[in-house]
């Protein structure tokens, strides 16, 4: 089955205003808003969509407050969601929409939508070229400067579950996710294809026995963008998670923040490729494997230099 990766993540709020301010002032595009819902994009059309705790096309919440009421995952054909459908009437219940889109749960009781996928190709999202002593590869140019992030993509979600082993054997075996990483015997890591970027979700066994969002990730063009990115975003007041810091498993750098729809929201970049020649890595949890290093508070922009004090000026 061919799926792609995330086409929209739907939250149930019940402060819409300041749900739709943190994603307006988090980089995404406003396709549309009403009193009671909002749509955002990402650069490849992946999207965070809003509504008011309450509103009756919500589907029933599996966490108490506000948080993630359901995932949307593309595919590439109808040939796909006819596949996905076959497979999963074998034990559960799936409702079909006429265009073919399909909604139905997971272990965890996270309501799945799968539909051919929205998401467009980027045509040209660009990034900083690196250059190192002896190892040039941006040659007579400037490196690209940012002044805020525009996220090219919902890159991944992360759950806390009460069933680790169901999550990943329903993920793994039903509906054709790869192995990419396992936190031992707390978390693992999937991507949508054996060809794909580390993962697309990732599961945390939660021992209260719920489920429950931790958070969304979004993918940024390089760690300028979101250094920048993160700190334009703190500049409006929003509050740093932890961060920026460096990932262990995934390579990718990384800026949490607190998000007021539930959960947290990511910056993240430079992530690992996987092909199937990747070696499924074991990691012990433990904050040494969280991140190579990271910041507990984020970081400010620079406000400038104080004024040069001559001789004079100090007597």
């Amino acid at each position: 089955m061919a799926i792609l990766g995330i086409d929209a993540v739907t939250y149930g709020l019940s402060d819409l205003t300041k749900g739709k301010a943190f994603y307006s002032d988090f980089g995404l595009n406003k396709k549309s808003a009403t009193a009671t819902r909002a749509v955002f994009d990402a650069q490849d059309g992946s999207q965070i969509i809003l509504k008011k705790r309450g509103d009756k096309t919500l589907p029933p919440a599996f966490q108490r407050g506000n948080g993630v009421r359901e995932v949307t995952w593309g595919v590439s054909s109808k040939a796909d969601l006819s596949r996905i459908k076959k497979e999963m009437l074998k034990d559960r219940e799936v409702i079909e929409d006429k265009d073919g889109t399909l909604h139905f749960m997971d272990p965890a009781g996270v309501p799945l939508v799968f539909r051919k996928t929205q998401r467009k190709k980027l045509k040209n999202p660009g990034r900083t070229d690196i250059n190192a002593p002896q190892a040039a590869s941006r040659v007579d140019e400037r490196a690209i400067y940012y002044q805020r992030a525009k996220p090219l993509t919902v890159g991944h979600i992360v759950f806390n579950v009460p069933d680790l082993k169901a999550q990943q054997s329903f993920y793994v075996e039903r509906l054709g996710f790869v192995i990419t990483d396992h936190y031992v015997g707390r978390g693992v890591f999937l991507r949508v294809a054996p060809s794909a970027n580390h993962h697309s979700v990732f599961f945390l066994e939660d021992e209260s026995g719920k489920t429950s969002i931790n958070h969304i990730g979004f993918g940024v063009r390089d760690i300028h963008e979101l250094l920048a990115g993160g700190m334009a975003f703190t500049g409006k007041g929003w509050k740093t998670a932890v961060g920026p810091g460096r990932h262990i498993v995934s390579s990718c750098y990384f800026w949490y923040f607190n998000n007021p729809a539930g959960g947290n929201s990511e910056y993240f970049c430079d992530e690992d490729y996987c092909t199937p020649d990747w070696k499924v890595g074991r990691f012990n949890p433990a904050p040494e494997t969280f991140a190579e290093w990271a910041l507990e508070d984020g970081i400010k922009k620079f406000s400038g230099l104080p004024p040069t004090r001559t001789k004079q000026d100090a007597k």
